[in-house]
């Protein structure tokens, strides 16, 4: 039967000559077969010499290559090590001057709040068990409050909080320990209980008055807190000078008039 269609290789010229078409087949690039590595004949031609053992060793890493690498990292890793101890120490000395201004403070108001004089007290010891030593010595402090109910005695209201390990309170110079008040020269005399050990002694301490100021020691209170410990009344630092004294030291410093406790740099200890 006649068709109005026109043949199809007449469609197929038409079409090659309006839009450029060609019956070309798409190439198609042949994909790997299962258990070729490569993928593609490229690779495939680069083995196709070896041997089975010739073609396990070129892709694997020799061992030469594997020491190399170890030493990198062994490199890397000696180098790191020191930064992440300096930042570690930083830190410790950081929070123990967080802990400093928090309990300061906590003193300062309570004062105000209860119109009783309130203490913060320092183990400075000279003796004690060596574990006491290492736990609390120029590494802690604790808040006692003159005891409303029983005029003459105190009362102790937190307990004794450590420091972060590896810094302690400064023993020597101007924000030593030793500047602050002796609890028998007060007046009155104040007598503090150190429960975890109580052979361990002396303690030092600084007084805030019901206004929130400080009475005793009439100055303003300088603190330091450095990297290392103190042993038989005698600063032991880990981070040294030129001089052999503390290098990294946080200082803050209690006003003797509004009773405020700040960070500072300046280690000055006068009114």
């Amino acid at each position: 039967m006649p068709t109005s269609d026109p043949p199809k290789d007449g469609f197929a010229a038409c079409s090659r000559m309006l839009f450029g078409v060609t019956n070309r087949r798409p190439e198609f690039i042949r994909p790997g077969r299962r258990g070729d590595r490569g993928g593609t004949s490229e690779k495939r031609g680069r083995f196709r010499g070896f041997t089975v053992k010739q073609r396990k060793r070129a892709r694997a890493f020799t061992l030469l290559e594997l020491l190399v690498v170890m030493g990198i990292i062994v490199l890397l890793l000696a180098g790191l090590v020191p930064a992440v101890t300096s930042l570690s120490k930083s830190n410790g000395r950081k929070a123990a001057i967080a802990s400093l201004l928090g309990g300061i403070e906590q003193a300062r108001a309570e004062a105000i709040k209860s119109g009783q004089a309130t203490y913060v007290v320092f183990p400075t010891f000279a003796s004690g068990a060596q574990s006491t030593l290492d736990r609390y010595n120029y590494r802690s402090y604790a808040i006692f409050e003159d005891d409303a109910a029983s005029p003459g005695n105190v009362k102790q209201l937190s307990g004794w909080k450590s420091f972060p390990t590896g810094v302690a309170l400064r023993a020597a110079g101007t924000a030593a320990l030793s500047n602050l008040a002796d609890p028998g020269a007060l007046t009155p005399p104040a007598a503090f209980s150190f429960a975890p050990d109580a052979s361990a002694a002396p303690l030092k301490c600084f007084k805030f008055n019901s206004n929130g100021e400080i009475q005793a020691p009439a100055a303003n209170v300088l603190l330091g807190v450095f990297e290392g410990y103190v042993a038989n009344g005698g600063e032991v630092a880990t981070t040294k000078d030129g001089s052999g004294n503390p290098s990294a030291v946080e200082y803050l410093m209690v006003s003797q008039f509004t009773g405020r406790a700040e960070p500072t740099a300046s280690p000055t200890a006068t009114p």
